[in-house]
Order: structure tokens, then sequence, then C-alpha cells
């Protein structure tokens, strides 16, 4: 097995994280963190720092051969310069989505609105729709004894 399949499956340990806590929080799919958890795959560099920056780890420290805790130590203290900056993205990723549910909603209620008034244009005559049963309804008047 790698030292990076090794390294990572330590910090999921010892942060009680799961496989595809790391997925979703990465965007790298379920099967690849797989595979890089099996040693069959290796990291890309960009995927690289993306689990790195995720779990508040060094890149050095994952690929490293040494299982030292305090290179996760002080990864620890150099992501906590950048942790305000991790829960700005987090919340602006979360109104990103809330802003895209709404513009769907707002879409989905446009064309509904937009379907109910080409409905509507079938009416002859919208101000008084039932003119048509009185005419009628004049023309074909029981006569009166």
């Amino acid at each position: 097995m790698s030292n990076f399949a090794e390294n990572l499956r330590k910090v999921l340990f010892d942060k009680r994280l799961k496989a595809i806590d790391v997925a979703r929080g990465t965007n790298i799919t379920p099967s690849v963190i797989s595979r890089y958890l099996s040693g069959t795959n290796q990291p890309s560099r960009d995927n690289l720092f993306a689990v790195a920056n995720y779990l508040r780890v060094s890149s050095e420290w994952l690929l490293s051969s040494s299982g030292a805790p305090e290179s996760i130590q002080k990864s620890q203290v150099i992501s906590s310069a950048t942790e305000p900056l991790l829960k700005i993205i987090d919340v602006q990723e979360e109104l990103i989505k809330n802003l895209q549910k709404q513009v769907k909603e707002w879409e989905d209620w446009k064309a509904s609105s937009e379907a109910h008034a080409k409905g509507s244009d079938k009416t002859k005559n919208p101000t008084k729709p039932n003119k048509q049963k009185v005419g009628f309804m004049k023309k074909h008047k029981k006569p009166k004894k």
C-alpha cells in the first residue's frame, strides 16, 4: 500500500470521517477516493491539494513515509489561519445552492402562469364569458302563454 493510502486512512480514522465525506467535500467521485484508499491510484496534483485542504493536513504529509504526528500538528496550525476562509466558502456555496433553488422555483412558477394565461385566451370574450350563453338562451326561449 502506498504512503498516500496509509496516511489518508490514518487521517480519516483520526478525524472520524468516511470516504464519502471526503468525496462530497472535495467533489472527487467516491470511486476515485476508493482507489486512493486501496492504493491502486495516486492522486493528481489538484486532487491531492483538494484532499489535503479538506482534511486540513499538508499535502507533503499525505505523501510522506513518516507517520509523525507533528506533521499533522504543523498543518493544523497553518490550516487554522485558513479556517475562516473555508467557512466563508462553505457559506457561499450554501447561498449559491439556495439561490439556484429559488431561481428554479421562480422559473417553474413563471412557466405555469404563462401556460395558465394561454389557456384563458381560449375564451372569446374574457370580460363577459357568459355573453354567448345569454344570447343563445334568448334565441331559444320558450314562448310565454
